[in-house]
């Protein structure tokens, strides 16, 4: 059975051998963003299947999307059942809440992001399971190259304690790391939060953070499409 997904066939390569190559079999993995189930959940859950070790947590915060893409696992992983628990909600609620429901020695081994499209989502839901991810885990996000991942990017880029490159194998990049120390350094990590703030400080992010989504709406409407489209992604 075919799944629609967002990911092309380079992409979800690179996630499949992420878990298949990696040093430790991944044990724990979590995605933000399934979508329809096509793209990084099935290629995360059968590459789980084929280590023959590990356990997809997957979150959508979209209820009828979140419906479809039970539907369309079920149906193309039957082994899904003993692998994969959907999550239903936003990123930061659902993951704070499993993170209370999980034994104190818990670790992270895989994370996917590709939720939202505000940059602030991704950096939230990497402060949140960053302590718990351990030496080698791995963390790779979608749409790198525009807006979603703006603040990510380059915010672990400058962690020292992390190994990272961006992927520029399709229009929107794929983003991939992995922790080669427990803590940064003192000096990267306030590179790399005076950059973050810096960010945040953009014109056009505070906009979209603080003006109703109505008259941002209506802000980018009155520009040629092609502009309004570029800005609201965020591409370069």
């Amino acid at each position: 059975m075919a799944i629609e997904g967002q990911l092309n066939e380079v992409e979800r390569r690179l996630i499949t051998e992420a878990i298949t190559q990696a040093a430790k079999k991944p044990v724990v993995a979590i995605e933000v963003g399934t979508w329809l189930g096509g793209g990084s959940t099935l290629h995360i859950l059968r590459a789980l299947e084929l280590n023959g070790a590990g356990h997809l947590w997957g979150i959508e915060a979209d209820r009828s999307i979140y419906q479809r893409m039970l539907a369309n696992i079920r149906e193309a992983f039957p082994a899904a059942e003993n692998r994969f628990t959907p999550l239903f909600g936003f990123s930061d609620d659902v993951l704070k809440r499993w993170k209370t429901e999980q034994p104190t020695n818990t670790i992270v081994d895989f994370v996917f992001l590709d939720g939202g499209n505000n940059p602030r989502e991704q950096i939230e839901e990497f402060e949140l399971l960053d302590p718990l991810i351990p030496l080698g885990g791995q963390l790779l996000s979608h749409d790198a190259k525009i807006r979603k991942g703006r603040w990510l990017v380059p915010y672990i880029s400058r962690l020292d304690n992390w190994e990272s490159r961006l992927h520029d194998v399709s229009e929107n990049g794929l983003f991939y790391a992995k922790k080669i120390a427990a803590r940064p350094s003192s000096q990267s990590l306030r590179a790399a939060k005076w950059h973050l703030f810096r960010q945040a400080c953009h014109p056009g992010e505070i906009a979209a953070s603080y003006l109703p989504s109505s008259v941002c709406g209506f802000a980018l409407r009155l520009l040629p499409k092609k502009f309004s489209r570029k800005l609201s992604d965020g591409k370069n």
